[in-house]
Parts: C-alpha cells; sequence; structure tokens
C-alpha cells in the first residue's frame, strides 16, 4: 500500500475521524453509565470478531489476506491488541472511580506521546502548525479536567477525587498513543476491515483470559445481564475504529490521533449535561483551547 506518512489531513479524512470520534465519545458514554465490568467486553470483542465472519466467503479478501499475512503483521498486531487490552482495562478501572468528564478527557491526550512516538519510530516529521496544534489539544484536555478554571487547579486536582483514577486515564491515553502508532503502521501492511477482525479476534481471547483469571463477574452472567448493551456497545466500538483506521491510512497518525480528541469534548458535553456532573466551566474553557488546537492541525501542512 501507498505511505501516507508525508500525508497531512484530508477533507476525508476529517469527516472520518470526526464521526469516529461522536461514535468513540457515545459508547464510552455507555459504559460508563451502565458502569460495565471488564467481563462485559469479552463479549463485545466476540460479536466484533463474528461481524466480519462473512468476508472469510468474499474471493480473494479474508481467507487470502489471513494467508499471506507477514509475520510482522502478526507480531505487531498482537503487540496492540495486547496494548489495546491494557488501555480498556484502565479505562474501565477509572470510570468506576470517577466522572466521565473527568476520566475520558485525560484519556484521550494522547496526542503528546503519540506525536513522540511517530516521530522516533515511523519517521514521521511535524510542522510547527501541527506540533502547536497536538500542543493545545492537549492543553485543552487538561483544563477540562481541572477541578476550577484557575492555574493553581492544574497543579492541585480536585481533592474530593483519589489519584488512582488520573493514574488508570493516564495508563489509558500512554497505551493509546502506542497502538495508535502501531495500528498505523499495520493498515499499510494490510486492509483495514481485516486488521479491524483480527484485533477483534485477538482481544477476545485476551479479555476471555483476563476474566477467567479475576474470577470475579461470571461470563455468563454478564451476558445474561446485558444482551442488548453488548450488540451496541460492538457496533459503535467497530464502527468507530474502522473509520480511524481508514483515515490512518490517508494522513498522518498523529493529526489523525490528535484531531479525533474531539470525542473530549463529546464526551463531557454528554457527562455535564446527560450525566449532570459538575466542573462546567473548566471544561467548557478546556473545550475551546482544544477546539482552536483542531482547526490548526486541520491547516497543518
Amino acid at each position: 500500500m501507498q505511505s501516507s506518512l508525508g500525508k497531512t489531513l484530508t477533507p476525508l479524512s476529517i469527516i472520518l475521524v470526526l464521526i469516529s470520534a461522536l461514535i468513540h465519545s457515545s459508547w464510552n458514554f455507555f459504559t460508563k453509565r451502565g458502569n460495565f465490568p471488564v467481563e462485559f467486553f469479552f463479549w463485545v470483542f466476540l460479536w466484533g470478531t463474528l461481524f466480519y465472519l462473512p468476508f472469510f466467503f468474499i474471493p480473494g479478501f479474508f481467507k487470502d489476506l489471513l494467508l499471506q499475512a507477514p509475520g510482522k503483521l502478526w507480531t505487531l498486531s498482537i503487540l496492540s491488541s495486547l496494548i489495546q487490552t491494557l488501555y480498556l482495562i484502565s479505562l474501565i478501572k477509572a470510570y468506576q472511580m470517577a466522572e466521565l468528564s473527568l476520566v475520558y478527557p485525560i484519556s484521550r491526550s494522547a496526542p503528546l506521546f503519540t506525536q513522540v512516538w511517530a516521530v522516533l519510530f515511523i519517521g514521521e516529521i511535524l510542522s510547527l502548525t501541527g506540533i502547536f496544534g497536538i500542543g493545545l489539544v492537549v492543553v485543552g484536555i487538561f483544563v477540562i479536567s481541572m477541578s476550577d478554571f484557575r492555574l493553581h487547579s492544574l497543579f492541585h486536582p480536585s481533592q474530593s477525587v483519589s489519584p488512582q483514577p488520573y493514574l488508570f486515564a493516564m495508563i489509558a491515553a500512554v497505551a493509546g498513543s502506542v497502538y495508535s502508532v502501531l495500528d498505523k503502521v499495520c493498515v499499510q501492511m494490510t486492509h483495514p476491515v481485516f486488521y479491524c477482525w483480527l484485533i477483534n479476534f485477538l482481544m477476545c481471547a485476551e479479555m476471555g483470559l483476563y476474566s477467567l483469571f479475576q474470577k470475579r463477574n461470571g461470563l455468563l452472567k454478564v451476558l445474561g445481564q446485558w444482551k442488548k448493551e453488548i450488540f451496541l456497545i460492538a457496533i459503535l466500538q467497530n464502527a468507530s475504529y474502522l473509520l480511524v483506521l481508514a483515515a490512518m491510512q490517508m494522513s498522518k497518525v498523529s493529526y489523525v490521533v490528535a484531531f479525533r480528541q474531539v470525542s473530549a469534548l463529546f464526551g463531557a458535553g454528554l457527562g455535564i449535561f446527560i450525566l449532570k456532573e459538575s466542573q462546567w466551566k473548566s471544561r467548557m474553557a478546556g473545550a475551546l483551547i482544544l477546539t482552536l488546537g483542531l482547526i490548526l492541525i486541520g491547516f497543518a501542512k
């Protein structure tokens, strides 16, 4: 496949990323509101694996891609799926401790780390406008997480929340930055739809093993309790992931990941207006800073 290391965001990739961001914030909203356990996502990824089975009956598509997949693709896919599993477990733990409008924006601060990994490992070169835009995105995300809109709060988070959700949300952010770069490399080697199936298959196995070792909520009990919700989130999660993978084929991973953080706006808004969470002033101030960063990224070369 043609390399897209040198490409900035195209109008089509911006549209794909914006739709992906809206869907991503939606399934996180439902996850927080439902307070779903880790075991819930074994079934989500099992459904995700089953969604793609018809592609195996299309001549020259999944069967051939599976047989022709290079060893490097398998290695990077397994690594990406393990890191995505870490991301998801950390995110769920953070949601069990704190509000959506606090946890979700912090977990979306991956652009800061993605920029470093993309430059170091896959040779991307960013423009000054792009770098400044990414910086504003990250600043905006952290302002959204402040307890109130004062500089003091940046260094002294809300005392009503323990450091644990911040830690788990930050682990999710770092994990997100790493697997995004791995995904970028993988979709340059194979079709995004096939890669999405492969990640679903691997994460289904990993989440299943993790759930069995935890021995807390029975997998069958979780399925019986949340059948409809599992199916809904499986659809949303796969749609969001497929769209961002397609965008990565067209544009630089640093810009795609940064622009996708518009989901922080959606997530904070869902938390404030639907879940009636607090700190709306800092959330809205951060949203304005983040939006400015997104505009700069959109015009970056």
